[in-house]
């Protein structure tokens, strides 16, 4: 019988896992602690190591994605995510001056199955 609270495909009894894709550790890691925060188990990864062999040990329920100012290399890298974690949700974080400055087609880039976003904490709440 599953849990109420039970997401299909996550885990029963433990917190989602997700893999944080960082090259800058630094705000991998300030991702990584937020989604910790928020009752995810998250680990940073970079895409510098033998990513593949790091989410086939990790089999995340979900990747957020670091997009640094030039995100030529994540051309690559998207692709090697798709295929290492075909099922698994994608989501791209972008600083939001990269993406006000960016090309209206630059989503296209990376697919239609990878969510862009521009930051982890919501909207301050008007008064």
């Amino acid at each position: 019988m599953r849990q109420p609270n039970e997401r299909h495909g996550v885990r029963a009894g433990k917190r989602p896992t997700v893999a944080v894709v960082y090259d800058d550790v630094t705000q991998g890691y300030r991702c990584a602690d937020w989604l910790a925060l928020h009752g995810y188990q998250a680990t940073m990864t970079s895409t510098v190591h033998p990513l593949e062999e790091n989410l086939k040990e990790l089999r995340p329920d979900l990747i957020v994605l670091g997009v640094p100012s030039f995100p030529a290399p994540l051309q690559a890298t998207v692709p090697r995510l798709k295929m290492t974690c075909p099922h698994v949700p994608i989501i791209a974080m972008m600083e939001r001056s990269i993406a006000k400055g960016a090309d209206p087609d630059f989503p296209k880039t990376f697919g239609p199955d990878v969510f862009m976003c521009d930051s982890l904490d919501p909207p301050a709440a008007i008064p």
